[in-house]
């Protein structure tokens, strides 16, 4: 019970956060399932398809699946999609996606579309591609024959789709409205959070880590969305999904080094993922800047590369992040240590399922068929954020809290714990700060409790305690309405700044008017008095003028205040004196 105690007590915030993200997103699908999905009666998924694969000798090999792959850019592809009778409608076509290939669609010998010849900056993303159905093509089939202009299926083949006209815009998101809905919103808060955390980094260290944090799931996102297709959603242009995709893959080799970095503790592994990250950022922004100038640089060629390059850092990046190095690890270390572990497992998945999509077909065994079928990215993506976001969010959290806690200590070196002013050094403090900046239009109250050691002796500690209090709650109700500062000097003494000067009298007035309406208020035994004295910069300043001395610092106005005030004292004591011969 101990243990389950334990566990709970260590893991309750992670646990209660998480089941509000699972909630959260079990509302949005159950929401957009019915507000946003595309009717299942409005298209129809065409799994009864054969595909042709003729190498340059001739040899022809067949597939009765969308499941197939080729080896070559000089092999023709050629798709058979039968349509049956029932299914006639008007405003029909026929959707899929295909990668950097020329694809023509046939209705017997009339061509009814073609893609993928006119694009210039096609690399790796998507073809969306849509094929108008005539109305006399239903009972016969559609032949659809594809150039690939890459030596390899970069990912699996999913089944063409029949749509209507009208809902063929939602063909991109069919099925995966949350996700799109998720990452859509994912994609615009990491680039605002780009943009923020980017401002403030030249001040904070976090705040550079917050900003690879930011393009790390920035660039997981939009890859995922360029290479599941929806980004075709937010843009129907091939070059710009293209682009998306290419940024988004090739903006994760540096990032998430980076960010890795930042987290562990290893000398020797924070320089290495430094050097390895600094090193992909050249290479990030020379390949950009080669794609974007008409050099005819095309990134399918280092794919592979790119995605063992992609497999190799995400592993070291995860190793780092579950060994930070630390002696002692706080809720961020526990959700980075549990969390990574489903990350990584899923980031080493999807990469496996695209290296095999490229030679899985329908001759395999069932279950990888069905391996690569699924998109472990879109469940990374989530996991990523939630777990890499709640990290980050409670690392800012106790970097809060230990900086409260210090300025809390803070407080306290410079706070009377009786009085709850301030105490010596914070009047030295301010004092010090006014001389720096040459103050000058100022009044310096320099204040003495009379009666303190006769009423301890007499009275009690507690009812000088009191007396101490009183006098600090009587000068503090004064000095707060005219701006200034006031503070404990140690034991029975008190100094107050006015600024401007011109108040000094009227807050020394205000001061004992309020001391003897507290006396009043509490009817305490014990006598209740205050001597004080006053004094101002502007006629130390013209003393020092006449005795040609420089600038009067506060140490000057304090010992004026303090002569002032020992002058009032006496008067008190020589006034009780002849009082009590009467």
């Amino acid at each position: 019970m101990k243990q389950k105690d334990s566990f709970w007590g260590k893991n309750k915030t992670f646990i209660l956060l998480f089941i509000s993200v699972l909630t959260g997103i079990f509302l949005l699908r159950s929401f957009l399932s019915i507000m946003a999905r595309v009717p299942e009666e409005n298209y129809r998924v065409l799994n009864h398809i054969t595909v042709e694969v003729e190498d340059k000798q001739g040899k022809v090999e067949t597939f009765d699946s969308h499941l197939f792959n080729f080896t070559s850019c000089q092999d023709k592809i050629t798709m058979h999609i039968p349509l049956e009778k029932a299914w006639e409608k008007e405003n029909q076509s026929i959707n899929f996606f295909f990668y950097n290939s020329v694809v023509k669609a046939y209705y017997k010998d009339q061509l009814l579309a073609t893609y993928g010849e006119n694009l210039k900056r096609h690399m790796i993303g998507n073809l969306l591609v849509s094929i108008p159905v005539p109305t006399e093509a239903f009972g016969e089939e559609i032949r659809v024959e594809i150039f690939p202009k890459m030596h390899f299926m970069e990912n699996n083949f999913d089944e063409p789709v029949l749509i209507n006209d009208r809902d063929a815009i939602f063909f991109t998101i069919i099925g995966q409205e949350t996700s799109y809905a998720l990452f859509v919103m994912t994609l615009i808060a990491t680039f605002l959070g780009m943009v923020i955390f980017l401002f403030f980094s030249p001040r904070h260290i976090y705040a550079r880590e917050g900003f690879w944090l930011m393009a790390m799931i920035f660039a997981l996102t939009l890859w995922h969305l360029g290479n599941s297709g929806m980004l075709y959603k937010l843009s129907d242009d091939a070059d710009l999904s293209a682009v998306g995709e290419y940024i988004g893959m090739y903006l994760l080799l540096p990032s998430a080094p980076i960010y890795a970095s930042y987290e562990t503790e290893r000398p020797r592994v924070k320089k290495y993922l430094r050097i390895v990250g600094s090193i992909y950022s050249a290479i990030f922004v020379l390949t950009l800047v080669l794609y974007l100038l008409p050099t005819g640089y095309t990134y399918v060629w280092n794919l592979r590369w790119a995605q063992a390059l992609q497999l190799v850092i995400l592993l070291s990046c995860v190793f780092s992040l579950i060994f930070p190095g630390r002696a002692t690890k706080n809720s961020s270390d526990r959700i980075l240590e549990k969390g990574l572990v489903v990350v990584a497992l899923l980031g080493v998945l999807e990469q496996l399922r695209l290296i095999l999509s490229a030679s899985v077909t329908d001759r395999w065994p069932s279950f990888m068929q069905t391996f690569v079928k699924i998109r472990f990215s879109k469940v990374l993506i989530i996991v990523m954020v939630f777990v890499f976001i709640t990290s980050y969010s409670f690392k800012l959290i106790l970097i809060l809290q230990k900086n409260l806690e210090d300025e809390h200590l803070r407080v306290l070196a410079f706070s009377d714990s009786l009085t709850l002013l301030g105490n010596r050094q914070y009047l030295q403090r301010k004092l010090d700060l006014m001389d720096n900046q040459k103050a000058e239009d100022y009044g310096l109250i320099f204040m003495d409790i009379n009666d303190l050691k006769f009423t301890n002796d007499h009275y009690g500690h507690d009812s000088g305690d009191k007396l101490i209090r009183m006098v600090a709650s009587a000068i503090k109700d004064a000095v707060d309405p005219v701006g200034g500062f006031c503070g404990r000097n140690g034991g029975d003494e008190f100094i107050a700044v006015v600024s401007p000067e011109e108040y000094i009298f009227s807050v020394a007035e205000k001061i004992q008017e309020n001391l003897e309406a507290l006396k009043e208020k509490e009817r305490v035994k014990f006598p209740v008095s205050l001597s004080l004295g006053v004094a101002t910069h502007s006629e130390l300043s013209a003393e020092a003028h006449l005795q040609r001395k420089d600038y009067v610092t506060s140490d000057y106005v304090i010992r004026k205040a303090d002569y002032r005030m020992y002058q009032h004292k006496c008067q008190v004591k020589q006034a009780r004196i002849a009082k009590s011969r009467k």
